[in-house]
């Protein structure tokens, strides 16, 4: 063959290492494979599909792996095509000595459990590079020696078990029992793959920008690649790397991203890793995995992961903006759910949901979209996640906006789509309790005449003012020292009908209390629907069911902090406004002090010369008057000259990532509140408490005879937490729960120490 004279170093140092035999056929293999490879590329360039494609036309039997494979060969090597396709790979000298085949032997008799890299391991250590030897030569020799166990224990011998000890992670184990039960996050993980795969069919071929240069031999990017990726960007200045997730997704091929071509089942344990890590480590997004605590993800049964592989998974799910579908799935699997932990005495109505926001802030150097962040007491960038919560206090759907959010314009938005996955009679016998900003005219009709839907607000402030109330039964007591009373209210304002809006109210007071104060609540609920006390015992029971919730999930379930680092600038609406209003307040205040100057100058000559004091004081108000216009005009213009200072553009952070992981890290609350409820008899416990009381327990998994026993060591300094997990892992053996091929089975060490 006239080709097989290699040209390139990497040719001519493989030739080298190889017999004439080996050489041979090596080279035949890679002439086929530069053959298939040409024909990708050619088609490639003809048509402009992409890769993936391409193979698929063009080479329909190829598996796309190994044309990545070969792809990334042909870059990083020299040469024509069948050299750098060439197979790299060098045998091992077969020729071991009867000492090495002998100890190889020994060492299975010996351990008939030996896996073929544990005795190769043993060889290599003893033999030096003597010992060097393949899997596939090993079982060849334990074969002939006939060492080869059949499938199956041997009668009479008990096959060795699988355990490992973990020093904490014990309340992730009754996670994954909840896991095993409602199945909530692999219904997150097949809606993610649902979504993702039709979103890399919308994309479209021309677009993708191939990205796979200036990699090594192992895939890994090359001092090459950041070289070029920060060609034209100054010191100090982000490249697009640190753009939003859906710009990059519209220039990568989202066929090749790894997530998309996963198993469910592996995105599912990724999903529960991600959203447990806030229980492990308080440290920003994964870096807390590379310490002690990450090897507790163990005991979720799946690979303990490492940060940079999470990071990498989370990198995708944005790209491939999943995180819609995913919201949707985690309201329909929890609405469900949650109402079997409604208490007793809620019998109407069939479902309530709390609607509000909050706000968490996050610091930066760019000129950020803000909002107010009650927390801090300051005005700085943030992101605002307005959030659904059931009856039950269970987070449902959340929508996290950049800077600040009006719960007026994003509530019906959030309800319909709340109902989309929730089914279409989500309506029916629903309350919804809403935080009095929406307690407007305008919204208030929206909510009563568009939607139909049965809700309790607060109304106040000049909402309140406006308002005409008529009085319609006496002051009735409720609670200890609270009195209610029904009223009658008709509300005015933007949006509103020109007759107003006539709407039932309950009025609340406080007896007794040295600063009367009323609070007013209003409702669409017929009397014989929602009674007296009703109405605001429902609003009143937003804050356990739903700003609680808020600050729990703050502290321990990682709520507090963001995720992801991506954004871009666009256009400061808000300053062109202001900029605006300034130019028209420096008119007025310019009229006024022409006006007032006119004033001053048509005083009299000899009234002003004259001495009265009725006169003077005349004179000197209007000229303390002009000068007050002077003052006003000139403190407006220094305002106008500071909004002339500021930038036109404003940096608006993705919430992209942030809303797949807030998504993830409430889907594991959820399960914890499942674990509360179903486990622990509705124990009164916060998410906070379980993750100190219980996830840090030492546990052994065992792993046998289709059968994953978690032994948890309890606590001796906490005799009635141990009581309770004594009766929780009862009730989990009792529900024959399984993960995968495994029974569950929990036991309690209660040995001292």
């Amino acid at each position: 063959m006239t080709t097989s004279s290699p040209t390139s170093e990497y040719a001519r140092t493989l030739r080298a290492k190889l017999k004439d035999q080996r050489w041979q056929r090596i080279v035949a293999e890679s002439h086929e494979r530069a053959t298939v490879f040409d024909a990708i590329v050619a088609h490639q360039a003809d048509t402009g599909c992409s890769w993936r494609q391409a193979v698929a036309d063009a080479a329909p039997s190829l598996p796309w792996p190994t044309f990545v494979h070969h792809k990334r060969n042909y870059q990083s090597r020299s040469g024509p095509t069948w050299e750098r396709l060439l197979d790299g790979r060098v045998p091992h000298d077969p020729s071991h000595t009867e000492q090495v085949k002998l100890a190889a032997c020994l060492l299975r008799q010996f351990d008939p459990d030996m896996s073929t890299q544990t005795a190769g391991d043993h060889l290599l250590r003893r033999f030096g590079d003597e010992g060097k030897v393949s899997e596939t030569w090993l079982k060849r020799v334990w074969a002939e020696a006939g060492l080869n166990r059949p499938v199956g224990a041997p009668p009479g011998i008990k096959r060795k078990r699988k355990s490992a000890t973990f020093h904490g992670g014990a309340g992730l184990a009754m996670l994954l029992a909840a896991e095993a039960e409602v199945g909530a996050t692999a219904k997150l993980a097949v809606a993610a793959h649902a979504a993702a795969k039709l979103q890399a069919t919308w994309q479209k071929p021309e677009s993708v920008v191939d990205d796979a240069t200036d990699r090594d031999d192992k895939g890994h990017f090359t001092p090459e690649y950041n070289a070029r990726r920060r060609e034209d960007v100054a010191s100090g200045e982000a490249d697009n790397r640190w753009s939003t997730d859906a710009s990059k997704a519209a220039r990568r091929d989202l066929s090749s991203l790894s997530t998309l071509v996963a198993k469910p089942e592996t995105t599912a344990a990724r999903m529960l890793a991600m959203g447990a890590v806030p229980l492990l480590t308080e440290r920003r997004g994964f870096d807390g995995l590379d310490g002690p605590a990450g090897a507790w993800l163990g005991v979720l049964g799946a690979t303990a992961y490492m940060p940079a592989t999470l990071d990498k998974t989370l990198s995708e799910l944005g790209q491939l903006q999943v995180d819609g579908a995913m919201w949707q799935a985690h309201a329909a699997t929890w609405a469900a759910m949650s109402k079997r932990w409604r208490q007793p005495d809620e019998s109407w109505p069939r479902s309530i949901v709390y609607v509000d926001g909050t706000a968490d802030p996050y610091w930066t150097r760019a000129f950020a979209a803000s909002g107010k962040v009650s927390r801090t007491g300051r005005v700085m960038p943030c992101l605002t996640r307005v959030a659904i919560h059931s009856g039950a206090g269970v987070p449902l759907l959340v929508n996290t906006y950049v800077g600040s959010a009006s719960l007026k314009r994003e509530l019906l938005p959030l309800l319909r789509k709340l109902d989309r996955a929730i089914g279409p009679d989500a309506d029916v016998g629903r309350l919804t309790i809403v935080d009095s900003e929406v307690g407007t005219a305008g919204l208030i009709w929206a909510m009563h005449n568009n939607t139909k839907m049965t809700f309790v607000t607060v109304i106040k402030g000049n909402v309140r003012k406006g308002a005409k109330m008529t009085v319609v039964g006496p002051w009735m007591p409720y609670r200890k020292r609270d009195e209610l009373r029904e009223v009658d209210v008709v509300l005015h304002g933007k949006d509103a009908p020109e007759e107003g809006i006539q709407i039932r109210g309950v009025e609340m007071r406080r007896s007794g209390s040295r600063k009367p104060q009323t609070t007013l609540f209003v409702t669409n609920a017929a009397l014989d629907d929602v009674d007296l006390a009703a109405v605001a015992t429902w609003y009143l029971s937003r804050w356990p069911k739903q700003e609680q919730a808020f600050a729990i999930g703050r502290n321990g379930g990682g709520l507090n902090r963001s995720q992801g680092f991506g954004g871009e600038y666009v256009s400061n609406i808000a300053l062109e406004g202001k900029q605006e209003r300034a130019a028209r307040s420096i008119e007025l205040a310019a009229a006024r002090e022409t006006k007032a100057a006119a004033v001053q100058a048509s005083l009299p000559d000899v009234l002003t010369q004259a001495k009265s004091p009725a006169w003077t004081e005349v004179t000197k108000t209007v000229e303390q008057a002009s000068k007050a216009r002077t003052k006003e005009r000139e403190r407006r213009e220094q305002r106008q000259a500071k909004l002339a200072t500021m930038p036109s553009e404003i940096y608006a952070r993705d919430t992209g990532r942030d809303s797949i992981m807030t998504c993830l890290k409430l889907n594991v609350l959820s399960l914890v509140e499942h674990v509360l409820q179903e486990y622990f008899d509705g124990a009164k416990m916060t998410w906070r408490t379980y993750i100190e009381q219980f996830v840090a327990l030492p546990v052994t998994v065992h792993v046998a005879g289709g059968r994953r026993v978690f032994r948890i060591v309890a606590n001796p300094r906490q005799p009635e937490r141990t009581a309770q997990l004594r009766a929780a892992l009862v009730t989990i053996n009792q529900r024959r729960l399984r993960s995968g091929k495994h029974l569950l089975v929990f036991e309690l060490d209660e040995a001292p120490g």
